[in-house]
């Protein structure tokens, strides 16, 4: 031991005689003294430095130490160089840290552009002036700069940073983004050298990069784009290989240019075999045998409406069917819930679900051989809420379809993460099963994580009908009646909206409840008061509404099928009655107390509210008023109405066809409906090619040289649009409308069209004399019109510019066209 120990101390003291005296130092000295001194002006206060410094005065000088804190200070992004000098002293060491601080950026400028102005490219631009100067900052921003010009045609620009006014003593510097614009080239060919199976023009459609057109410049197709390029060549595979051509290749693709600012493209492709199925087989530790399986799958598809084209054994990728790789995860997936559904959720696509693919390029068949292990059944244990910070638990827990002790149904738990995604409430819903202690046991975790439901929106509009319109929306759709001050969390809908124009007032405030009485019941309440100065066509007079609804509705047996029950009590005014209207319209002048009781029923199906292109949704309304629930006024009502969504004959080509009749009676030997209770026709809404409710009967003035619309007591109208997209924010519209309004109920006698009101002497009319409070004759059986439209989807919302054109008419029209601007791209039924 003795003599390790001196040949220990003779090695250390060999090592000391090796290593240099300063270092030597280092071993035993400590920190005496930080000294901060800049290079230039200081960028940062000395505090900041001093914070970043973890070495501290008294420490042992470790040399790795100082050097941690220089990463420190240059991590902070202030810093271009740090230096650190260390001297030795009978004190200690005396750390110097010398630092010259990024260089202020006083200005950026670009020189080159002439496709885009100074103040675009900006935004563009992540360095602001006064930061720091940052060269891999400048050098991304550069990139972007240069993306931008590629995406919109301009593929050989090229964008570089050049720093400049430097003034290190100042600390100061500028850049200038240098700009080589390229001109945009024009693609004059896009061709598939080898393509058999589909034509060239089909292939065309394919792809975003396509030939230019005349009309382009609104399309803004037809320019070389590599962004858009790239994914083109993907989509291009994917075409193929879901038509069940697997071994598509793009084997070349060859660019020419014909001119310096034209391009045509070429794809050499190789299409290779279409692939049907062979041979479809399970096996495994299945539980079901194949036929059970089979069977399974079907019912599974017939239960959701899908409208996915499946085989004799409810597989997309049947046998004899077209193999695509798309079918084959869709039966995956398929199979995957048939387990779920069963509470075997461990058969998942990897370890316990494998599907194995023999192709047969000869006879170009391809077996399918599921391989699964189906595990054991499992069971809900406890469902458990996190992230819910506002939203009470009751709130999450009524809209799932699972509970505790029911079988892990893992269809039924998707559902109830689609229904709590529905509820808008969340950024984000997540369920997972959790392994607990007891076996076949699995506790349900469902994390959502939620985002702000309340809204103020404000804003302007325009249509025909309101004119100029302002309004103001304060709405909360995760409400809470009963918990103030802040009122959220509660599931409830609450909605307080203000509307001021040139025609037309409304005031509304609106409450949902969607569980009433902890039941899925949705009881409804609205209190209004609207006032229309736009309902008389020749503004003889103005109608005010005010009152409460009351409603209730709910689901029946399917989450399509809507019922709805509701009573209404308001009350109608025509006010502002001028001496001219006619003897229909003084009858009902003043205030009349109106008592509704109304039953609905809808089906809806619709794959969307705003665009849809798939689906239906069908009403059946009925309503009484008066009778035995008071009021000045017995009458009922029926309406029907239906629109159905179709996909056109190209891609997001939608067809809508639209259907409506109504008819109103009187009750109890009553007087007539009220004017302002029978059914119009004409306007955004209806008929296109006419004056909001220009179509159907109407009454001479007093003065005998108007005709007003007084409404009828039955109608119908019917309309087919046909739509397509120009760019992503802009489509194009065709359409045809057709209908009529007939002044009794139940009738449908051309003859009671037109016009009732007394005989004025020598009075012009369009119809000449007729008898007192007869009924003109008739000139056509319906009215029609056919036009063209535009949607447009702008950042204040979804507008419609339509112009409609009469072709058969009444009198009262003309051959004129009408322009109609009305909201949304869907029209409301």
């Amino acid at each position: 031991m003795n003599t390790f120990i001196r040949r220990g101390g003779f090695l250390l003291l060999l090592l000391l005689a090796y290593v240099p005296n300063s270092s030597a130092q280092s071993l035993f000295d400590k920190v005496a003294q930080i000294i901060i001194t800049n290079v230039g002006p200081a960028t940062v206060s000395e505090d900041l430095v001093r914070a970043n410094i973890h070495v501290k005065v008294g420490d042992p000088y470790v040399r790795t130490s100082v050097d941690d804190d220089v990463k420190n200070l240059y991590a902070t992004g202030y810093f271009f160089n740090i230096q650190v000098l260390d001297n030795f002293t009978d004190k200690g060491v005396v750390l110097t840290y010398i630092l010259q601080g990024k260089l202020r950026l006083t200005g950026i400028k670009f020189e080159g552009n002439t496709k885009y102005s100074n103040s675009k490219l900006l935004k563009k631009v992540t360095s602001k002036i006064g930061d720091p100067l940052d060269e891999r900052k400048l050098f991304t921003d550069s990139q972007e700069i240069q993306k931008m010009y590629q995406k919109s045609g301009y593929p050989r620009t090229t964008v570089k940073y050049v720093i400049s006014n430097i003034d290190e003593r100042a600390g100061r510097a500028s850049v200038i983004f240098e700009i080589q614009e390229s001109p945009k080239i024009k693609i004059v060919e896009v061709d598939f050298t080898g393509a058999n199976a589909f034509s060239q023009k089909k292939l065309r459609r394919v792809i975003k990069t396509r030939r230019h057109w005349w009309l382009s410049w609104l399309t803004r197709s037809g320019i070389f784009k590599p962004d858009q390029f790239d994914e083109d060549q993907e989509k291009l595979k994917e075409f193929y290989q879901e038509k069940g051509y697997i071994d598509f290749e793009i084997k070349d693709i060859r660019i020419t240019n014909p001119t310096p600012k034209t391009m045509r493209i070429e794809f050499v492709i190789y299409e290779g075999n279409l692939y049907k199925v062979g041979a479809v087989t399970f096996k495994g530790n299945l539980l079901f045998n194949t036929n059970d399986i089979f069977r399974g799958l079907k019912l599974q598809h017939e239960q959701s409406h899908a409208k996915t084209k499946i085989g004799e054994h409810g597989l997309q990728a049947d046998v004899g069917m077209t193999f695509t790789p798309q079918g084959l995860q869709d039966d995956i997936h398929a199979i995957e819930d048939f387990y779920g559904s069963k509470g075997y959720i461990d058969v998942k696509q990897g370890a316990n679900l494998r599907v194995n693919k023999i192709a047969n390029t000869e006879n170009g068949t391809m077996d399918l051989e599921y391989n699964i292990d189906s595990g054991e059944k499992q069971y809900i244990e406890k469902i458990e809420i996190k992230g819910n910070v506002k939203t009470k638990d009751k709130v999450i827990r009524r809209e799932l379809a699972v509970s505790p002790g029911d079988t892990f149904d893992m269809v039924r738990v998707r559902l109830s993460k689609q229904r709590l995604e529905g509820l808008q409430y969340f950024e984000k819903v997540d369920t997972q099963p959790e392994p607990t202690v007891i076996p076949n046991h699995k506790n349900l975790i469902v994390g959502v994580d939620e985002k702000s439901t309340g809204q103020f929106t404000f804003g302007a509009g325009f249509s025909t009908v309101d004119s100029i319109l302002g309004f103001a929306e304060i709405s909360q759709s995760n409400f809470d009646l009963f918990k103030p001050p802040y009122f959220t969390g509660g599931g409830q809908k609450f909605r307080l909206r203000v509307q001021l124009g040139t025609q037309r007032q409304d005031y509304l405030i609106s409450f949902v409840e969607p569980w009433f009485l902890n039941r899925k019941l949705a009881l409804s309440i609205d209190l209004f008061h609207s006032v229309y100065n736009f309902q008389s066509l020749d503004n003889l007079y103005n109608e005010t509404h005010t009152g409460a609804k009351l409603g209730l509705t709910r689901a029946l047996g399917s989450d399509f099928l809507i019922g709805g029950i509701s009573y209404t009590v308001e009350n109608v005014g025509i006010v502002d009655v001028n001496e001219n209207a006619p003897a229909t319209i003084f009858n009902d002048s003043g205030n009349t107390l109106l008592s509704r009781f109304g039953v609905s029923l809808a089906y809806d199906t619709r794959n969307s509210t705003t665009l849809p292109n798939k689906g239906q949704r069908t009403e059946i309304s009925a309503e009484v008023v008066g009778g035995p629930l008071g009021g000045d006024a017995n009458f009922y009502k029926t309406e029907v109405k239906s629109a159905w969504y179709f996909k056109g004959f190209a891609k997001d080509h939608v067809l809508e066809i639209v259907g409506r009749a109504g008819v109103a009676d009187r009750l109890y030997g009553s007087k007539d409906l009220p004017f302002f209770e029978r059914y119009y026709l004409g306007g955004q809404y209806s008929l296109r090619g006419y004056d909001y409710r220009g179509v159907g009967p109407r009454e001479a003035t007093q003065n005998g040289q108007q005709f007003e619309p007084i409404g009828g007591d039955t109608y119908w109208m019917a309309s087919a649009e046909y739509s397509i997209p120009i760019i992503s924010r802009l489509r194009f519209a065709v359409f045809y409308d057709i209908g009529s309004v007939y002044a009794l109920p139940y009738s449908f006698q051309t003859s009671q069209i037109h016009a009732r009101g007394p005989v004025i002497p020598g009075a012009p009319t369009p119809l000449g004399a007729f008898q007192d409070y007869g009924v003109a004759g008739s000139t056509t059986a319906y009215s029609d019109n056919w036009g063209l439209g535009l949607r447009l989807d702008l950042p204040i919302g979804p507008l419609r510019l339509d112009y409609g054109i009469p072709i058969h008419h009444d009198i009262f029209n003309s051959n004129s066209g009408k322009f109609q601007f009305g909201v949304g791209f869907a029209r409301p039924l």
